[in-house]
């Protein structure tokens, strides 16, 4: 499955705890040196380890993944998503 397949069809959640462990194994990184590594804003990054972001495209899983120096596997979970559909009356 290629990139634009997964992003339109999954979704990844983040296990926080294993983030910041991520963290605090690579010198105590701070917030604001996940966001420089990551690409990523220092509120995205700010939400997840607050745990008011829940869900992540696979390519923001990658983004955290590789400023860690971890597998994504490592710190989301990959899910389906649901489309919920409306038909509109005729």
């Amino acid at each position: 499955m290629n990139y634009e397949d997964s992003r339109r069809t999954l979704t990844a959640r983040p296990n926080v705890h294993a983030i910041k462990m991520a963290m605090k194994f690579r010198n105590n990184m701070s917030k604001a040196d996940l966001a420089r590594l990551s690409g990523l804003s220092k509120g995205t990054v700010g939400n997840v380890l607050n745990g008011n972001r829940r869900t992540f495209n696979p390519e923001t899983a990658t983004a955290f993944a590789t400023a860690l120096g971890v597998s994504s596997d490592d710190l989301f979970t990959l899910e389906a998503l649901t489309v919920k559909t409306t038909r509109r009356a005729a």
